[in-house]
């Protein structure tokens, strides 16, 4: 299977208007009339992908902080090898099952990032239920899905929340530009709620999370998507109880000529406070926006595409005086050297700049804090 939107060119985004009609990022059967089959044994097919970058890092922090000889103010150069494996089951012509599992060399664990089963009630509408990516957000959760190297140089990626365990419709009527789904979850933004087990003490037994997503789709020249999160409580990581947690992003993919892939979003977070008192926590907001262009080279003899990309998150935080800011930019030429879309050799660089002004480190950055920094990465992605 091609994970690729077209063929030939290395853009490694899975097609935005499928992701955010159901769950499934490559189960399409499921927009079929569920004519009910008699019983037969399930259609198995898998799927793939095997990432593998080297990636050079220097900042200025300056601290040797190491109890060791070790002089961690040097820069770093390291290799990272993630994979995943995906099984489908096509059980009827209306039913169908997914499940994703990843593996990462620096954990013996295998991580379950999908198990669910996708019912199509109907030619429009779809019923899924057990744990999947959460259709949260422009940038993909899954190197397949991405234009550049890294998913993200600042820490981007936390606002999205986790995967989920939970329930969704979704509504994709033929010939309509308009799809949608609703999604009721154990939460979003608590980690111990993508894992079978009680709440965490920051949450109530009975608290859920709640999400909508809408698109709109401009044709083959893209599509505008929203989406709107609420969680009932977040984990602030204590006893306390966490306060809620509401979320509102917007964002597009345009092609306004075929080279050309624009992408932009912006989204915006609040988390409460529902314990003022100084011992309690700490009211956060965050605003944040991306735009990316992705510029398809034709007619060079290996296929080929670059990026260029700028995020910025802006956090304000009860627990400090200023705003805390994170700043990315990133470079990335994607390439084909087999001419296969099966396998890309790919190239980045990236500059990032952190103002971090809270003794809260939940939403620091990998970096530490009031950093600046460069990271050049280079990747294998081979894809099944």
């Amino acid at each position: 299977m091609l994970l690729n939107p077209r063929p030939n060119i290395p853009l490694r985004r899975i097609d935005v208007n499928l992701r955010n009609i159901v769950p499934a990022l490559a189960l399409a059967a499921f927009t079929a009339a569920p004519a009910m089959a008699a019983d037969a044994a399930p259609a198995v097919s898998f799927e793939g992908w095997v990432d593998t970058i080297l990636t050079f890092t220097s900042d200025d922090i300056k601290d040797d902080v190491g109890a060791t000889e070790k002089d961690e103010e040097a820069a770093t150069i390291r290799f990272s090898s993630v994979a995943s494996l995906k099984a489908n089951w096509k059980v009827t012509d209306a039913l169908a099952a997914r499940v994703n599992l990843w593996f990462q060399s620096e954990t013996a664990e295998v991580w379950m990032r999908e198990a669910y089963f996708a019912w199509a009630l109907n030619d429009t509408v779809t019923w899924s239920m057990g744990k999947y990516i959460n259709t949260v957000g422009w940038i993909a959760a899954e190197p397949t899905g991405l234009y550049t190297v890294n998913d993200s140089n600042i820490g981007y990626l936390d606002i999205y929340g986790n995967d989920v365990i939970g329930t969704s419709i979704a509504v994709a009527p033929k010939g309509s530009r308009f799809s949608g789904s609703f999604h009721i979850t154990n939460g979003y933004f608590t980690p111990s709620d993508a894992f079978n087990g009680a709440p965490s003490d920051s949450r109530e037994n009975t608290d859920l999370g709640f999400g909508l997503d809408l698109t709109y789709k401009f044709g083959d020249k893209g599509n505008v998507n929203l989406d709107l999160v609420y969680d009932m409580h977040s984990d602030k990581g204590t006893a306390d109880m966490g306060g809620d947690v509401f979320l509102v992003g917007l964002n597009a993919t345009v092609m306004p000529i075929k080279p050309l892939t624009i992408g932009a979003e912006v989204m915006y977070q609040m988390v409460d406070d529902s314990d003022p008192s100084p011992a309690g926590g700490d009211a956060v907001d965050i605003l944040q926006f991306m735009l990316m262009g992705n510029y398809a080279i034709e007619g060079a003899s290996i296929p080929m595409s670059v990026t260029g990309m700028i995020q910025y998150m802006q956090i304000d935080s009860d627990a400090a005086a200023d705003a805390e800011g994170r700043l990315g930019v990133t470079a990335a030429l994607l390439t084909n050297p087999l001419g296969s879309s099966n396998f890309g050799l790919n190239f980045e660089i990236g500059y990032w700049d952190v103002t971090d002004n809270s003794t809260d480190d939940v939403f620091d950055s990998a970096f530490g804090p009031d950093a600046t920094g460069f990271v050049v990465s280079v990747e294998g992605l081979v894809t099944f």
